[in-house]
């Protein structure tokens, strides 16, 4: 007899695509996790790319009383985004955007992610209201539904008092859409015992004084324990009552599938200051008196987070001997004018002259963007400090709390006093204190019962504490999740909790949406399902699974994220672990079975389709490079080989052959393709790129470049350069679409004769190679050969360093950079070298047509990112940077032997590119070559814009 899972499965198998259905055991579990302590194993996992199909799922799961939760980036750290039934994620692609009134309001699809959606409002000088930390990852579905808020936004601008209108899916499949006075008109006439009853328990409510007072209370403070119930105070009609329950109500009520916001202004003028204290009360004391102000953002600090981030450059180097309650606040204030602006910095310093007697150091208010930078990052890293000295095995846990103002100097030294109990030492606070909202951040083993029961007694003494003795919040931005579900009735008293089952009852009468959240009778849920974190490589322990990383991974989409690969490498160590401790046969083999299905998919989903770039790692809040990680594995398995080795040894000691015989390649398949044709061709190499990953023929890929002529003569200048170009630049020609097809060669030598500059070339370069290929294929011997080479030679011709050390490709300049500088050598990019020494020395005329830029991985990791786009802007009047497009994906040769990365990497690309364009610039030959493939335009470096709109300066 058929389950309900397998009927719910056949009626939308009817209406979604076969992709859009996850079954495989691996992919279920890493596409299982998201940032919270709690595991739980999807059996079926469902992507959806628009309302439609939204729809059709949550109505199948109504037919079939299957339960589903809605999952947007995964980010939330309360296990509200976990299930072991039916997991719907939500695709990239369904993330458009809308604005209105000259950006006042803003309509939003529910994958857009938040920094996306200020991004586009900056042109009009506004942005969403609510700000929390991951708003470079999460998605503005689990933004509103978990009533996220954050540094700045307080209370008054978070989801619930900026959201405007939503389109919604309600369990039995109604749609709903608020600004549609069409669609409240038939949701009011087809759903009315509904209306009626949501009227009645608003006015229950009202009715009942004790309970509307307690709202009231909690609400003046950052709250999202449970729903939020001020809806059935603050409003009368039904139909505001039902969306404002939404928010916060981390998808059990319904999906919010589009929301509308009002958006608020984002002042131009900032000005930040960070002044330490010796005693936590008059801290307090003085926030208290900074909320009278205008003030946009105080961070608390105390002192243990404090000796947390004391490496930092920017901090006193004497933190260590501060007291024990000494504390910090970030100040910032904002204004839309200079004169403003200062203004108001000297009102918060009036009121900061009253506590001078306990300041420890102060670094005064400033508008320096990078200063202000370094301080923002203090107080952004106290969280990851805590997780990067973690021990294996254990996970970080961050709880947020709110307190009124008066009280919150209490709260802290309680909360201090819980750690010490407990035995947290390592544990810290920081928070958004104007909103009297604390994180503490613990570490925290579940491996055994004394350690869970160590944190159940804990979480039951600080919900006391926050939620009787002090009147607080338990949950103040992150949501309850299970995390907080068992103490829901311990702040909001029986009366409260029991409104909040009847919403639950009257909204979703089977339980079918993200069932055990939120409301939740089992005491015991925050305890049960928690996540293990094994010990597996040393690369990758400190993981916390925030998934910060993912919105820059080229193959988030196609195959597995860093977060996913790393979970996924810990279950295949835990099963690995159990395998060797268990005698039972049964067990064994259910074991046996799992472990297989991963290590035979984790070949292709982690290791091969892993571009490797590194650019995970800049997001990583502990500074994990997940590319390390799987080169490091590429490296084991190449121990065992005996091809790959033999192969890469002779290139390393006959590059310049390799190279002839690619190029020799490339143009005899130019040669084939326009015999037979282009679709001919790639018809041809498709079998061989399926079986054995041979390359895949596409029409953007290029001719073999003609050998370096070294009878150039470079006229002998005093300002000279070392140019290297790379093994890309020397092998594949410019496209045979583009206007310009000299060779970047011909090209640099064009700008460096404009400019006066002599360019040394070594007699050497058709042998040397930064080693980059080598190393990401597993091969570090190799590369380091390489590498040395290379340097050796650029050491000579530079004199020892001398002159500088030019990449025509920005990935080389990266590879090359920290042996360079333990040498004594300067080594730039192309960018680096044009806005550095071209720039200065030319004349440019920027042309008015609009031009696509790419910024590389490489370039982001070298920090040369502004360069390359000020050298863009320079040459052009309109420069044009796609939006989610972080890495192209091309990753060496992957995109010509695994072409499917590049194409998911660049999926967006081509919509993005407006009809005037029809040129696109970056800084690596290897990357330009996809990015024309993928954009209908042609890539070629920033090198060629430049000469075309320069000429030497008079």
């Amino acid at each position: 007899m058929a389950t309900a899972l397998t009927l719910f499965q056949q009626q939308l198998s009817d209406k979604l695509p076969a992709s859009a259905f996850i079954e495989d055991y691996p992919r279920r579990y890493a596409f299982g996790t998201d940032a919270s302590f709690y595991r739980l194993v999807p059996q079926l996992i469902v992507l959806v790319a628009d309302q439609q199909q939204a729809q059709q799922v949550i109505s199948a799961a109504a037919t079939y009383k299957v339960a589903i939760t809605f999952r947007a980036a995964g980010t939330s750290l309360s296990g509200q985004a976990i299930t072991d039934s039916v997991l719907v994620l939500l695709s990239d692609c369904w993330s458009g955007y809308q604005i209105e009134d000259n950006g006042a309001a803003i309509r939003l699809e529910p994958a857009i992610i938040g920094a996306r959606a200020n991004a586009v409002l900056a042109p009009f000088g506004r942005k969403i209201g609510p700000d929390p930390a991951s708003i470079n990852s999460c998605k503005i579905a689990g933004m509103a539904a978990n009533n996220s808020s954050g540094m700045c936004c307080g209370v008054a601008q978070n989801s619930y008092h900026t959201v405007k209108d939503m389109t919604l899916i309600f369990a039995d499949g109604t749609v709903l859409d608020t600004r549609s006075e069409q669609s409240r008109s038939k949701f009011l006439h087809s759903h009315k015992p509904f209306i009626n009853d949501i009227t009645a328990l608003a006015q229950q409510v009202t009715n009942n004084p004790e309970l509307a007072q307690r709202i009231a209370h909690k609400y003046r403070l950052k709250n999202t324990t449970g729903y939020g119930l001020n809806a059935l105070i603050d409003y009368t009609d039904p139909i505001e009552i039902i969306k404002h329950l939404m928010i916060g109500s981390e998808g059990t009520l319904g999906f919010i599938a589009d929301i509308t916001y009002h958006t608020v202004i984002d002042h131009a003028h900032k000005s930040s200051a960070f002044i330490i204290f010796d005693d936590i009360s008059q801290v307090c004391e003085l926030v208290k008196q900074l909320a009278t102000l205008d003030v946009a953002a105080v961070e608390l600090l105390d002192k243990r987070s404090l000796l947390c981030v004391a490496h930092h450059d920017i901090m006193p180097k004497d933190v260590h001997n501060y007291p024990a309650d000494s504390a910090a606040l970030l100040i910032e204030v904002r204004a839309e004018d200079a004169t403003k602006l200062v203004n108001l910095q000297q009102q918060v310093d009036q009121l900061v002259a009253h506590f001078s007697a306990h300041q420890l150091a102060i670094m005064a208010f400033s508008t320096d963007a990078k200063r202000n930078a370094s301080l923002w990052n203090i107080r952004k890293g106290t969280f990851p400090a805590v997780g990067a000295v973690r021990e294996n095995g254990t996970t970080v846990i961050i709880e947020d709390v709110a307190f009124e103002l008066d009280v919150l100097a209490q709260g802290v030294k309680a909360l201090h006093q819980l750690f010490d109990k407990y035995s947290y030492d390592e544990a810290i606070i920081f928070g958004h204190a104007l909103a009297g909202n604390l994180h503490f951040v613990f570490t925290q083993a579940f491996d055994t019962p004394a350690q869970v029961a160590r944190y159940e007694q804990f979480m039951r003494d600080v919900s006391q504490l926050v939620a009787v003795e002090l009147n607080g919040s338990l949950k103040a931005e992150h949501g309850t999740g299970r995390n907080m579900a068992p103490f829901v009735a311990t702040e909001w008293g029986t009366d409260g909790f029991a409104v909040m089952q009847r919403i639950k009852q009257l909204f979703d009468k089977d339980h079918i949406l993200n069932p055990g959240v939120i409301i939740n009778t089992d005491e015991n849920c925050h305890i049960q399902h928690l996540k293990t974190m094994p010990s597996s490589d040393d690369i990758i322990d400190k993981c916390i699974e925030c998934g910060f990383c993912e919105t820059v991974c080229p193959s988030k989409g196609l195959t597995l994220t860093p977060r996913q690969r790393i979970t996924l490498w810990r279950r295949r160590t835990e099963l690995v672990n159990q395998l060797s401790n268990t005698g039972d046969i049964s067990e064994k083999q259910h074991i046996n079975r799992q472990l297989s299905s991963i290590e035979k998919d984790f070949q292709y989903l982690g290791i091969d389709s892993c571009a490797a770039t590194g650019l995970c790692g800049m997001k990583c809040p502990v500074g994990i490079n997940t590319g390390e990680f799987i080169k490091s594995l590429r490296a084991k398995k190449q121990l065992n080989a005996k091809v790959a080795p033999r192969i890469a040894s002779f290139a390393v000691k006959h590059f310049a052959v390799l190279a002839n015989t690619a190029r020799f390649g490339l143009t005899s398949m130019a040669m084939v393709r326009n015999i037979i044709g282009a679709q001919a061709l790639r018809t041809l190499t498709k079998p061989t790129n399926k079986l054995i990953g041979t390359p895949l023929y596409y029409s953007a890929w290029p001719r073999g470049e003609q050998p370096i002529n070294h009878s150039i003569v470079h006229a002998q200048q005093p300002d000279k350069v070392v140019y290297l170009p790379s093994c890309a630049s020397r092998v594949f020609a410019a496209d045979e679409q583009a206007d310009d097809r000299r060779s970047i060669m011909q090209v640099m030598h064009s700008l460096a004769t404009k400019a006066g500059i002599e360019l040394l070339l070594p007699m050497q370069i058709n042998e040397l190679c930064c080693g980059m290929p080598f190393a990401s294929k597993g091969l570090p011997e190799q590369a380091k050969s390489k590498a040395e080479q290379l340097l050796d030679i650029a050491q000579q011709v530079s004199e020892n360093g001398r002159y500088p050390i030019i990449f025509d490709a920005s990935p080389c300049a990266l590879t090359s950079n920290e042996a360079a500088q333990q040498r004594g050598l300067t080594v730039l990019e192309s960018a680096e070298f044009a806005y550095q020494y071209l720039l200065p020395k030319l004349t440019i005329t920027a042309q008015p047509e609009p031009v696509m830029l790419h910024v590389t991985c490489s370039s982001k990791r070298r920090g040369s990112e502004q360069q390359l786009v000020a050298v863009a802007k320079a040459c052009s009047n309109e420069v044009i940077i796609p939006a989610d497009i972080e890495c192209c994906g091309f990753a060496g040769d992957k995109g010509f032997n695994l072409p499917e990365l590049n194409a998911n990497a660049l999926k967006t690309l081509r919509n993005q590119v407006p009809q005037n364009c029809s040129s696109g610039i970056s800084n690596s030959r290897s990357c330009e070559i996809g990015l024309t493939q993928h954009s209908g335009i042609n890539y070629q470096s920033v090198l060629y814009l430049l000469d075309k709109v320069s000429q030497a300066a008079s």
